[in-house]
């Protein structure tokens, strides 16, 4: 009985177990390919090394543990632990926990946590439940409703965030009435919805200085660089509001990147407009449903409630001190 690193042969009796476990229903996780399992979970990357340990009995692998280490923002991640069912509830995979928790700080002794959250760059898509195989592509936390919360919690993790998955479908999506209403009230003060122009509009580097979010700011000036459909709220050419980009995932997923309103401008139902626009030109270009997660006490939840987008799943953000393991 031992904790070691990782060997090519166990690979292949690992993948069968993960996915054993998928079958049953056991975990949310979207089946993937051998080689795409190998290279999240036991591949080594240069930006953002993997840390990954199996427990054997035996000789015979019975569990694994991968995290991800970002150097640049000096952050150690937990991806993912399993241990096989029959060997559960017997410390094993405290053993597991362990081991990582200490390679981390004797190898990285500047990282003061393991967090286990959606910024992790090592993503991993799951099933939305009750749906014909929708997915959503990261997993923001530790959900709520598995023995994961319990374990992690037991193991000296701390909850810091909840975080709460919504869904809806959208193939037969219009405006309700009070959003007509809302387009209406804008047009009269000369706020318009539409997609970006950049013969028309101006001030994106304005809205984004307000809304503070680096990576709004990327993703956004990416997809218009790709020339990528961008939906913008705009009074009088002046961008004050965004949402996108207009993309459509192979899954027929509508994808979503956040939306901001420039803070002269809320109040106003600007963001109810510009969610709603999203949701009807995913639509027409062929979306089936929409998935997202945003903190329990983010106000921008309303918004998606108001759209009929209903919580699907809660997370745990959930972090552990490592600097005296």
């Amino acid at each position: 009985m031992a904790v070691r690193n990782v060997k090519t042969k166990d690979i292949p009796i690992l993948y069968k177990m993960w996915h054993q476990s998928i079958a049953c229903g056991e975990l949310l996780y979207k089946p993937m390919s051998i080689e795409l399992f190998t290279s999240k979970f036991f591949d080594q990357h240069q930006t953002t090394p993997l840390i990954s340990y199996v427990f054997e009995i035996q000789g015979v692998p019975k569990g694994f543990i991968s995290g991800v280490i970002d150097p640049s923002k000096a952050k150690a991640y937990l991806t993912m632990i399993f241990v096989e069912p029959s060997s559960r509830h017997q410390g094993y995979g405290t053993l597991l926990l362990n081991h990582l928790e200490h390679e981390v700080h004797k190898e990285y002794p500047s990282i003061p946590t393991i967090d286990i959250l959606f910024f992790n760059p090592m993503t991993l898509e799951w099933i939305i439940p009750h749906t014909d195989n929708h997915d959503h592509p990261n997993a923001p936390g530790v959900d709520y409703d598995s023995d994961a919360y319990v374990f992690f919690k037991k193991n000296g993790y701390i909850e810091f965030a909840k975080q709460n998955s919504y869904y809806r479908n959208i193939e037969r999506y219009t405006y309700s009435n009070s959003t007509e209403g809302y387009i209406q009230s804008l047009n009269k003060n000369n706020i318009e919805i539409c997609l970006y122009d950049q013969e028309k509009h101006h001030g994106f580097q304005g809205l984004f200085d307000d809304l503070k979010n680096s990576y709004w700011q990327t993703e956004i000036t990416q997809a218009i660089q790709d020339n990528k459909p961008v939906l913008v709220a705009s009074h009088e050419g002046k961008i004050i509001g965004f949402t996108g980009p207009l993309c459509v995932q192979s899954s027929l997923r509508g994808y979503f990147a956040g939306i901001g309103v420039h803070s002269a401008y809320r109040g106003l139902s600007v963001g109810k407009v510009l969610f709603a626009a999203l949701c009807k030109q995913l639509s027409v270009l062929g979306a089936h449903y929409m998935s997202l997660f945003t903190g329990e006490n983010n106000q921008a939840r309303k918004i998606y409630e108001r759209e009929n987008f209903i919580i699907v799943r809660s997370w745990a953000n959930m972090r552990k001190e490592i600097k005296h393991v």
